[in-house]
């Protein structure tokens, strides 16, 4: 079978990030094996979570990037509460895309339904066109009134919510400039922003195709007479069996759209999008290069343990990490079909942190989630020095009630409230390394803004750093866990004497840890390392990360016997 390649570009912000995923479902819900879609997506500040919805949808047999426009360069044009900037993109990415070497691309507008396998599109012949497009049914006699030259007035003008472009020809007529040009030099033309610009410079050199292709809602709902009797047959075939459903002007099926013939379909994609968002447990961690195998292996261990089949989508809160860096985490991830996503952290707000030898900056990084994860409402917050013993579906699925967080109390009992001189009803502490974050509430109640602002005004008080300043803000406002959550070192290791309400949850947690976590100086990849997980932790390394190495994929269960011998 011989494998083709189709190139689909999309612009969207994150006020149309369900609409971009329902549109690339409903293409690949009709692309044949024999296809594969290189997905191009001019990104305008679209959310982490949209981004790895995008990947995950993609993932089997296709490909997409993420490209960022200069917006600079667009900033004399018109917007409405209709049109931002992002619908603009457009004109600016043939350029972009030619240098990466791609000749041809289909742009699609993101609120559409595909209705069939779009690869006859996308091989559609424009002779000596620089795009194929169709017909817009209210405006197919606009021209005139952009001042098109005489000669080419007569021309159709054209929808650009559908456009198949030649990039090489683009960029040869220099359409970028000459489209900003017309736009800068002609605002009282226009009417339509950039699809006016469009048709504009474009006329004369467009191949229309078959109104099938691009069914506006003006089209389905017939408001407007067909120019000539050809057509008249064409929109009633586009009608009775439209390729692409494009739903225009302001009535959209995610507001007030009434009486489309395929509004129910938009609506029942609408409904898979929403349990795809919810069934994805989103695992968050901060590393820097010298904890890339640590957090592999903790990867591993989640996954290798996921009997139910749920999606994960790991978020890594990346401290200068290199490309070689970032291999080991992709190869785990990509073993267990699991979504991966680097994320860069702002820095400029963690200046004024208190640092040690032990303790980086990129252990305050837990404290920025809620930011960094914008449009992401749940997360779990895990140190890389740990090891999961069981389906996190558990952690994950516990009501937090009114609290923003869930965790377990730090095994230390260093009285740190009391020495801080935080006022509290509760003197319970909890360890910042497993944190169940209802990331919402973090935001509506500020929780992030006031830790920055504690670590701030009290860096004397940070003996254990951010997580003294989240304590220190989030006292008797945390549900407490069961212990063995977040097992540390001195319960696994009777290394310390918990009070009487912990005594019997200590004797469970040490007996049978979910997340066993190495906090402490002693580290299971330590030559000398005595902890009773330490083996545990090596099998995985050995089964994992080893190179050369093909590992079948067991979960454990109870009665898994670990051995390193293979």
């Amino acid at each position: 079978m011989i494998i083709k390649t189709i190139n689909v570009m999309f612009a969207a912000d994150n006020n149309y990030a369900d609409q971009l995923l329902i549109a690339i479902k409903s293409i690949l819900a009709h692309i044949p094996a024999e296809t594969t879609v290189h997905f191009l997506i001019l990104d305008n500040e679209l959310t982490p979570q949209t981004k790895c919805l995008v990947r995950q949808i993609t993932k089997q047999s296709h490909q997409v990037d993420f490209i960022k426009i200069n917006q600079q360069l667009l900033k004399n044009c018109p917007e409405s509460n209709h049109i931002n900037k992002t619908a603009y993109y457009r004109i600016l990415a043939p350029q972009i895309l030619l240098r990466k070497g791609i000749s041809r691309v289909l742009y699609l507008d993101v609120d559409i339904l595909v209705q069939t396998d779009i690869t006859p599109l996308y091989e559609s012949h424009l002779g000596t066109n620089i795009v194929g497009a169709i017909i817009d049914p209210g405006q197919a006699l606009a021209l005139p009134r952009l001042g098109v030259s005489p000669e080419k007035s007569g021309n159709i003008y054209f929808n650009s919510g559908v456009m198949l472009i030649d990039t090489f020809r683009w960029e040869e007529n220099q359409i970028s400039e000459l489209t900003l040009r017309f736009i800068n030099q002609h605002p009282e033309r226009i009417i339509f922003h950039d699809q006016d610009a469009l048709n504009a410079i474009l006329a004369g050199k467009v191949q229309l195709l078959h109104p099938a292709w691009n069914v506006q809602n003006s089209l389905i709902f017939r408001k407007h007479q067909p120019i000539n009797a050809t057509y008249k047959k064409l929109f009633d075939e586009a009608i009775a069996q439209p390729k692409i459903v494009h739903f225009t002007t302001h009535n959209k099926p995610w507001n007030t759209l009434k009486g489309h013939p395929f509004l129910a379909q938009y609506q029942a994609y609408s409904q898979q999008l929403g349990a795809l968002k919810k069934d994805s447990i989103n695992i968050v961690s901060a590393v820097n290069a010298a904890f890339i195998e640590p957090l592999a292996i903790l990867y591993a261990s989640i996954l290798n343990h996921n009997d139910t089949q749920r999606r994960y989508s790991f978020y890594v809160l990346e401290d200068h990490l290199t490309e070689a860096d970032k291999i080991p985490l992709k190869q785990v991830v990509a073993a267990f079909n699991a979504d991966l996503t680097f994320l860069k952290v702002d820095e400029a707000l963690l200046a004024n942190i208190v640092e040690s030898d032990r303790i980086l900056k990129s252990a305050y990084y837990r404290i920025l989630i809620p930011q960094v994860l914008n449009g992401i409402d749940r997360a779990l917050y895990l140190d890389c020095d740990a090891l999961c013993n069981v389906n996190l579906e558990r952690l994950w699925n516990i009501d937090l009630g009114e609290f923003p967080l869930a965790a377990v109390e730090d095994a230390g009992f260093h009285q740190r409230l009391e020495k801080m001189a935080i006022k509290c009803h509760s003197t319970r502490y909890f360890n910042s390394g497993m944190m169940l974050m209802d990331l919402k509430k973090w935001r509506q109640q500020a929780i992030t803004e006031k830790t920055l602002d504690f670590i701030n005004h009290h860096p004397e008080k940070l003996r254990f750093h951010d997580q003294d300043a989240l304590n220190a803000v989030l006292h008797d406002q945390w549900l407490h866990l069961h212990p063995k959550w977040n097992a540390q070192t001195n319960i696994i290791m009777d290394k310390t004497t918990p009070p009487q309400h912990l005594q019997q949850q200590f004797i469970e947690a040490k007996k049978a840890p979910a997340i066993v976590h190495f906090c402490g100086h002693e580290k299971p990849w330590h030559a000398v390392s005595t902890h009773p997980f330490t083996p545990q932790y090596r099998y995985y390394r050995h089964r994992f990360l080893k190179p050369k190495r093909q590992a079948s994929i067991i979960p454990f269960s109870k009665n898994t016997q670990i051995s390193l011998e293979n």
